[in-house]
């Protein structure tokens, strides 16, 4: 099978997007998703993202499908959100405003900016849900952590620290993933520096699916800022710098009861380059 892809990345969080609106590309074939997303012997990324036709007529105007690189499937990618938008306007599969059906809900995406492979997107994602405030997470050596559950999407533990730079993410990032609290299915963690620096508060990501520290998470950025505004009274909008060194603006409205909702994400989207590859020397692998 010859497949044609993009290369893209959002704020650092790299993708392959592909255009299945044949419905062809075997989704469930995880060795073939963990080939792709290879960085030594595939094309190497931190998500393969699936373009599909809506599965109702006016539904939606297109499905987009994320799978993780161990080739399992995620319900919602922020940062994936934002290049899938670009990518659909680029490509005449949507308009400006686009929704977008996700395995978490429906979505609306608006491309505020385009030039050739590399715009502006804010994506308004599904409502915050299955908040905890408070879950203690018991860390070796007597250390515990608090962490602020929520999903924006996708489930998160955001942890504030007062130096990001500090933290070992892909050892911290991975005991609370894995915590007992979080089980079965683990949460992505989210390490927020507690202190604004130029105008943007620091963070890192351990990103469940990845298992290591990803160069930006945009359902982990909205995580934060509920967190923010709903933790320490922080008002919103909030902007975030990722491990990347690019910046994503979090904004929303917050309740009486100091809940947020109606949560965006904006930031850059950036085509890298396009392809095609041919399948064969999957089955040629170990």
């Amino acid at each position: 099978m010859k497949l044609k892809f993009t290369k893209m990345h959002g704020a650092g969080n790299d993708f392959i997007m592909i255009d299945d609106r044949s419905g062809n590309f075997p989704e469930h074939d995880a060795r073939l998703v963990k080939a792709i997303a290879s960085r030594g012997t595939g094309i190497g990324c931190e998500g393969v993202l699936i373009v599909r036709l809506a599965e109702t007529f006016g539904d939606c105007d297109y499905k987009m499908i994320f799978l993780n690189p161990d080739g399992s499937r995620a319900s919602m990618c922020g940062n994936a959100s934002r290049c899938v938008g670009l990518f659909a306007f680029e490509n005449c599969i949507g308009g400006r405003h686009q929704r977008v059906g996700t395995d978490a809900g429906i979505i609306t995406v608006d491309v505020l900016e385009s030039d050739s492979g590399q715009g502006t997107v804010c994506v308004h994602l599904t409502e915050p849900k299955d908040r905890i405030p408070s879950v203690w997470v018991d860390l070796p050596g007597g250390r515990r952590v608090e962490c602020f559950k929520v999903d924006t999407g996708v489930p998160h533990a955001v942890v504030f620290v007062d130096d990001v730079a500090a933290v070992d993410v892909d050892k911290e990032g991975r005991l609370i993933r894995f915590a007992d609290a979080f089980a079965p299915d683990g949460v992505n963690v989210d390490f927020v520096q507690v202190t604004l620096s130029g105008g943007a508060y620091a963070m890192r990501t351990y990103e469940r699916g990845v298992e290591g520290e990803s160069g930006a998470c945009g359902t982990g950025a909205v995580a934060a800022g509920v967190a923010m505004a709903e933790k320490r009274g922080i008002k919103l909008p909030v902007v975030f710098q990722v491990s990347s060194g690019d910046y994503l603006a979090v904004d929303g409205a917050v309740g009486e009861s100091r809940l947020c909702h109606e949560m965006t994400l904006t930031g850059p989207a950036r085509k890298v380059f396009e392809g095609y590859m041919d399948t064969a020397w999957v089955d040629e692998q170990p």
